[in-house]
């Protein structure tokens, strides 16, 4: 069996169907099978498509099947990776049995965004300070360079991608999954900073440590300050601390749930573009008494590494 979901007009209520090849049943109803327009029988020598076309206008007036095949079955979801769930709230299901866990890393990225903060106190950031460096710059660098380390991890191993050792290609694969890559942050108390895209361009070329200038930047000022000392610059942290704030709604969904009453956080960043979702990637409301179900991500399917060229290089 598989689980569709029909397209209705704009603010009409999406239909969730259970299909087969002999039959289709509305399960977002009760008593489907007495109902009109819910249940389907095909005949012996017709489809259940077949069936609905002849049955119904649905298809008209181009031919389009207005029916879109989901990924996952209701009340299924990917552990700590946010969708839109019935076309409205985009949230993690999970988020609501992790709490410890969003606590603890909404409490980190408050910190971050304080530090950060704190340095904009003294080097006003602009275009043209951006290229300011010095320790405090530095430390937060590698603080929050680190939490997006811990934020990726966290995701592969919650989906049972278990590895002794993780590459920058194992976690370059999440940039399709959860379309970093669509995020766009923008600065409401500097409203003169461009908006920052801190995931644009990963895994493209097959160096993605190198794609993302703040984290290869983190790389060299981490593991070679004297040398690469200029390269911890106020512009890479403010893309780092970005992407810990991208990766928080990325996993949990809106900042009511992840966030909370943070309005150091809250106030600082705001997300001028989201990724758009379609149909079948959708989270549906379970209709069962089994309640949401978190399902592995399939890493093996090569769907999460499409545009992640395999480099080979450990961390």
């Amino acid at each position: 069996m598989a689980y569709y979901v029909r397209m209705l007009p704009e603010g009409a209520r999406r239909q969730v169907w259970e299909i087969t090849d002999r039959r289709a049943i509305r399960i977002d109803v009760s008593n489907a099978e007495k109902g009109a327009g819910t249940h389907f029988e095909a005949d012996a020598d017709e489809t259940i498509w077949d069936c609905i076309r002849r049955a119904t206008p649905w298809f008209e007036p181009a031919g389009e099947n207005p029916f879109h095949q989901l990924a996952l079955g209701p009340g299924q979801y990917y552990s700590r990776i946010a969708r839109p769930i019935g076309g409205q709230t985009f949230w993690c299901p999970g988020t609501s049995v992790e709490k410890n866990v969003t606590a603890v890393a909404g409490g980190q990225l408050t910190a971050l965004t304080q530090q950060l903060s704190r340095i904009c106190q003294t080097v006003h950031p602009t275009a043209e300070t951006f290229n300011t460096f010095g320790h405090d710059i530095r430390n937060l660098l590698i603080l929050a360079c680190t939490e997006v380390e811990a934020h990726w991890r966290g995701v592969l191993l919650k989906n049972q991608l278990l590895k002794d050792r993780y590459s920058t290609n194992d976690y370059c694969a999440l940039r399709s999954i959860m379309k970093l890559d669509e995020y766009a942050v923008n600065f409401p108390h500097f409203p003169w900073l461009n908006d920052l895209r801190p995931f644009e361009g990963w895994g493209r070329t097959g160096k993605p440590s190198q794609d993302l200038t703040w984290y290869d930047a983190y790389n060299a000022v981490k593991h070679n300050r004297e040398a690469e000392f200029k390269r911890a610059t106020l512009g890479n942290a403010f893309a780092a601390v970005s992407a810990c704030a991208v990766m928080m709604l990325a996993q949990y969904g809106d900042m009511k749930y992840s966030i909370g009453q943070r309005p150091e956080v809250t106030s600082f960043f705001a997300f001028s573009l989201r990724p758009s979702w379609s149909l079948s990637d959708e989270y549906i409301f379970p209709y069962s008494a089994k309640g949401w179900v978190p399902v592995p991500f399939d890493f093996s399917g090569g769907r999460a590494n499409q545009q992640c060229v395999i480099s080979g290089l450990h961390l």
